[in-house]
């Protein structure tokens, strides 16, 4: 029995390191290196919270079944390990669909409120599990695994044989018709914008996977990868577009100028009130002082989480704390001081439940109420020309092609392998077609 079981386990690590799954909430960490862990809890997020993002909700009202399985098989894997699911509150027809899916009753409903970041992977653990991850640390210390309920949905179809050559996106903000949906990997960003009608404005600028986490997209040509989460279309003269097309050296004159150490930044920190030394108002300090004294604001960076709560919501002064955070852990990994020397102790702060901030807040903070729309599921056929296929989308190092310029692929077939003894993850065709260019950095098929 215990043989089997092993024989098992290790068939489905097998599989879904084949299929080439990794973490789609955005992490993009290969999903077979955590399906070798021996853990306690396996945790799924589907506590969503980005503003205008609705993947998650969508992928769990229309594919419950996937992901609760792939839950399921997780969770065996790694221990016979208790399964959870985080969904907020408001997301009734999600809960309604996992409910239905649900036959093993281990299986834990976690609720969520509306409040952002109720999806950072600190929060999922300790709302579900009561357990505080150690400073630096991740959610294996403390006996979990947690993973995207779309990574989920992978590890089900790489059970079956399926590997990933689809992103599920939600494209909405300034266009036609915000929907999600699944999308080639390797498609053009600007062929994305299509599948919603386009834009609405002449003038416009994309963020990618988020507002608050997510990236300024400086060329709408680059290619969805497996940790695109989404695309939101916003003016060009937005204030967040104007704000993320700032430099780092524009952002730290503001802010040595401007800073008055108000501490708002460090009262609304999730992590801070989840108890972890980050005090973003310190680090501002570091903007004005010489290396010696840089060097020791920049300490209480080093459990920063880059939420953005603290740039885009907390300060009153519109001021870059964040950008402030991510220099502060850059500058110390430069000298070989980014490891965490102070207490290991986590406390949660007593006012943690009463400062959390309201999407729906959040949403008017940032300027983007009028562009929340349902962006519900539509299933699409499409069949783009060609794709760009990055050959590192995922921790680890690129995958190194195993076909060649000129070679006939088939949707699904293998085109990239991890280099053997490395940390990395497959890749495969999204479409079929002709391998027309394999460049240092990417294979390129056209249809």
């Amino acid at each position: 029995m215990q043989q089997n079981a092993k024989e098992l386990r290790s068939r489905l690590i097998e599989k879904v390191k084949c299929a080439g799954v990794v973490g789609a909430g955005g992490a993009g960490f290969p999903t077979h290196v955590k399906l070798q862990s021996h853990v306690e809890w396996y945790l799924a997020n589907g506590a969503e919270c980005e503003p205008l993002m609705h993947k998650d909700r969508e992928l769990m009202i229309h594919f419950a079944t996937e992901i609760v399985g792939g839950l399921q098989l997780a969770a065996q894997t790694t221990g016979n390990a208790k399964p959870a699911i985080g969904v907020k509150k408001k997301n009734t027809q999600a809960i309604t669909a996992l409910k239905a899916a649900i036959q093993d009753t281990r299986i834990v409903m976690a609720y969520f409120d509306d409040y952002y970041p109720a999806g950072d992977e600190y929060e999922i653990v300790y709302t579900i599990t009561g357990r505080l991850v150690p400073p630096q640390g991740l959610p294996l210390d403390v006996g979990c695994v947690v993973n995207n309920v779309e990574t989920l949905y992978n590890v089900y179809q790489a059970e079956k044989g399926v590997p990933v050559t689809e992103k599920y996106m939600t494209i909405a903000g300034a266009v036609q018709n915000p929907v999600t949906t699944w999308v080639p990997i390797g498609m053009r960003v600007s062929d994305v914008l299509n599948l919603a009608g386009g834009a609405t404005i002449p003038y416009y600028a994309v963020m990618e996977s988020g507002l608050m986490m997510g990236k300024y997209v400086r060329d709408i040509d680059q290619p969805v990868t497996k940790t695109t989460g989404g695309l939101i279309v916003l003016p060009a003269d937005h204030n967040l577009i104007l704000r993320y097309s700032k430099t780092q050296k524009q952002m730290d004159r503001i802010g040595h100028s401007a800073c008055d150490q108000c501490s708002y930044c460090t009262e609304l920190c999730p992590r801070y009130l989840l108890g972890y030394n980050v005090q973003p108002h310190l680090v501002m300090r570091s903007l004005g002082f010489s290396r010696m004294g840089a060097e020791m604001w920049n300490t209480y960076a080093q459990l920063c989480c880059q939420c953005g709560l603290c740039t885009l919501y907390a300060c009153p002064e519109a001021l870059y704390p964040r950008e402030a955070c991510v220099k502060g852990i850059n500058d110390l990994r430069a000298l070989g001081k980014d490891k965490w020397e102070g207490a290991r102790e986590v406390q949660v702060h007593a006012t943690k439940d009463v400062r959390r901030v309201p999407v729906k807040h959040l949403k008017t903070r940032l300027g983007v109420t009028r562009y929340e729309a349902e962006a519900g599921y539509v299933k699409m056929d499409i069949q783009p020309d060609k794709v760009v296929i990055p050959l590192k989308q995922h921790v680890g190092i690129a995958s190194e092609p195993v076909v060649k310029e000129g070679e006939t692929v088939n949707k699904g077939q293998l085109i990239a392998q991890i280099p053997a003894g490395q940390l990395g993850a497959t890749i495969h065709a999204s479409i079929s077609g002709h391998v027309t260019a394999i460049q240092n950095d990417r294979i390129v098929i056209e249809a």
